[in-house]
């Protein structure tokens, strides 16, 4: 079922109770987010996901990849996927 909910000056939204409670989300919880097309799509991660990014980061820095050159390269990973 669809809900709408409002978005605060600040950005931040509040996710239903119940689908809180059904997804088991509370306030120690991780949600990846991602956009597709008009879409913002969140998903409930684990811990594991901050390890990761936390390592992937360490890794960018030594290599000395920097945020725009990841953002590039999303982009162009997104445009050939949804590539019509």
């Amino acid at each position: 079922m669809t809900k709408v909910i409002k978005v605060t000056s600040k950005g931040q939204i509040t996710l239903p109770v119940k689908t809180r409670e059904r997804l088991g989300i509370d306030k120690d919880s991780f949600m990846a987010v991602d956009e597709i097309g008009d879409y913002v799509i969140l998903k409930k991660v684990g811990l594991k996901l901050k390890e990761i990014s936390d390592t992937v980061n360490k890794e960018a820095r030594s290599k000395k990849i920097t945020k725009k050159d990841i953002e590039k390269a999303i982009k162009e990973a997104r445009d050939e996927v949804w590539a019509e």
